[in-house]
């Protein structure tokens, strides 16, 4: 019953101000004021882009683009107040990026008054958020009557570009006092010309342990000798024990990943448990 209570009043509101706003009845002629602005012709150009060719830095990628859209206002009607695109990516419900078109003969913009707006987009990206993003346009005009709503996607496309693995930092020897324990660290360098963030997982495989397919994941917290958290280099501090089964020769695969799950080819190191 609450609800009721409060969304009558709303839906009344909305009915009078339709009714006073946008019809008047002069001598049985109607006079169709207040219909709303409709939309059409959807432009992005481009519409699709190669991420690689976009301007990055530290995997952040800055797209441009313009947009436009053509706004029909029946006669009579209220002058446009307002035209808008947002960018939403796949699934989202808010607007990454959300900007004014104008029809003011201002670049971008032809010619001024013609129902054609338009503007220029420019927005960041991660470099792994390829995929199919959609613009969404909209107006209104100045009574606050809102137009349909035109889509038109943007499609991002990404090049997959394996990550490289380098500097492998790890001893061939481990001495673990008898029982006792001791630690060492490994760590490796992981870049991709697609960014730091595109790299998904750094890690390695231990071949000749009891489960030859569990990730040993490292991590780029600038816990590793000469490195800063979030750089390039990623290491992992690992304890051994003494047991009767624990001193023999290891082989350490080592691999990194991207955001699509494409691997690395393994760098393989062995390490001597005595």
């Amino acid at each position: 019953m609450r609800v009721n209570r409060t969304v009558a009043p709303l839906v009344l509101t909305q009915a009078l101000l339709i009714l006073s706003g946008c019809t008047k009845q002069t001598g049985g002629v109607i006079d169709p004021t207040g219909v709303p602005p409709f939309l059409s012709k959807a432009l992005a150009a481009p519409d699709t882009i190669r991420m690689n060719t976009l301007p990055q830095s530290n995997g952040i990628l800055t797209v441009t683009l313009r947009t436009q859209i053509q706004v029909t206002r029946q006669a009579g009607s209220a002058p446009i107040s307002a035209v808008t695109v947002g960018v939403y990516p796949s699934g989202a419900t808010s607007p990454l990026f959300a900007a004014a078109l104008h029809d003011d003969g201002v670049s971008p913009d032809s010619l001024a008054g013609d129902g054609t707006f338009s503007a220029f987009l420019q927005f960041t990206i991660a470099s792994s958020a390829s995929g199919v993003f959609t613009l969404r346009f909209g107006a209104t005009d100045q009574l606050g009557f809102q137009s349909n709503t035109v889509e038109t996607p943007l499609v991002m496309v990404r090049p997959s570009h394996i990550p490289v693995l380098s500097n492998l930092v790890a001893p061939d020897t481990v001495t673990v006092p008898f029982d006792g324990s001791t630690t060492f660290q490994v760590s490796i360098r992981a870049t991709d010309v697609d960014g730091q963030a595109d790299i998904s997982q750094v890690y390695f495989l231990s071949l000749d342990s009891s489960d030859p397919t569990k990730k040993y994941v490292l991590s780029n917290d600038g816990s590793a000798p000469g490195s800063v958290a979030g750089d390039s280099t990623y290491a992992l501090k690992l304890q051994v024990s003494d047991s009767p089964t624990v001193r023999k020769t290891y082989r350490f695969a080592f691999q990194a990943a991207n955001s699509f799950g494409d691997t690395t080819a393994s760098i393989l190191h062995r390490i001597t448990i005595r």
